[in-house]
């Protein structure tokens, strides 16, 4: 079964994919790593949930945006490489949740983009991560990630 089939399978797709707003390149492929920018949950070119967790945003709200947010990681490595099998492995994602400074569930958000991983990649998108408290995420978005994969160059 390929990577998109699986999250098809349980639900997810893929969201239409937005030129950046800034000057910076959305991926790279170098070497045999996808290095990826950092991903906010837009949708139509704005982020329809804004705020931190533990104040503005409850923490299932969150989740969902961390899971969006690993969505649209997934598109933009399907449209470097043409399809997402040519990843070999997640290597590295990090998380970022805009919260208050009592939040404790960052781990737990974290889980929703990391389980969104497995289930494309299954035992190869199990990846090491880190996963950080910020006071303020840009656009003030909820949660932003970026990941590191190793794909097929051929």
């Amino acid at each position: 079964m390929t990577p998109e089939e699986s999250l098809d399978r349980a639900g997810h797709s893929l969201p239409a994919l937005e030129d950046p707003a800034f000057d910076y390149a959305p991926i790279v492929v170098h070497d045999g790593v996808a290095w990826l920018a950092g991903q906010l949950a837009k949708e139509g070119g704005h982020l329809p949930v804004q705020g931190r967790a533990g104040a503005e945003v409850d923490d299932e709200e969150v989740a969902r945006q961390a899971a969006r947010c690993a969505l649209q990681a997934l598109a933009r490595l399907r449209q470097a490489l043409g399809a997402l099998d040519r990843v070999e492995r997640v290597l590295q994602m990090n998380v970022w949740v805009a919260c208050t400074h009592d939040y404790t569930r960052i781990s737990w958000v974290a889980d929703r983009a990391s389980g969104i991983l497995t289930c494309a990649f299954s035992d190869a998108g199990r990846h090491p991560r880190s996963v950080l408290g910020v006071v303020r995420l840009p656009q003030n978005a909820p949660v932003m990630i970026d990941l590191r994969a190793a794909v097929r160059l051929n």
